[in-house]
Formats: C-alpha cells, structure tokens, sequence
C-alpha cells in the first residue's frame, strides 16, 4: 500500500481519508459545505468527519464523525473489533441454552 505524504493529507498521522482532496479538489468539499480538516459529513450526525472505509469486512465509505466511526468499529457485527463482541455473546447463548436443557 503506498505511503501518504505530507502533501496529500493534512495529517500524515491521522485517519486514512480523503482529505486529499483539499488540495486536488477544494471546490467540491467547499460546495458541500464541509470545513477545512475535514472530508465530509457524518452519515449519522451530521458533524463534520472524514470520508473513509468501513472499520470491518464490508466494502462501503461512508462519512463518520470520530465518535460514530469508533461506535461503529466497536458494536456493529460486521466492525473489526464488534465482531468478536457479537461472537462472544453468541457463544455465550449457546452455552447457556446447553447448559439450561442439559440441566432441565
């Protein structure tokens, strides 16, 4: 994966995103009316937030503000770390319902 500059993203260390763009296309994220540092609109919100990949297995952007793209990596099935929390919970049932009619 090729590396980021300093000029394609204002914040080399910060969220992989297409902040980019406001240096290649500034007009489009101007007429959107979204502010500088950011490359869009929360899809949840409305908060200014940044454009990127879905924190998962699924092959979707979408615009989140920080606070609903780490609710998303964390809860959602389908986010990086929500899939081991929904699995756990599911393993848990199971067993629960194994041990309720082994019991019963």
């Amino acid at each position: 994966m090729p590396t980021r500059t300093a000029d394609e993203h204002p914040n080399p260390s910060g969220p992989r995103c297409y902040c980019g763009l406001w240096h290649s296309e500034p007009k489009v994220l101007e007429r959107q009316g979204i502010p500088r540092g950011y490359c869009g609109l929360c899809q949840v919100c409305g908060q200014p937030g940044h454009a990127r990949h879905f924190p998962g297995a699924v092959p979707v952007t979408g615009a989140w503000c920080e606070k609903h793209y780490l609710r998303l990596r964390r809860y959602h099935p389908l986010g990086s770390t929500g899939f081991f929390l929904w699995a756990t919970i599911a393993v848990l049932v199971v067993a629960g319902l194994v041990l309720f009619w082994t019991v019963v």
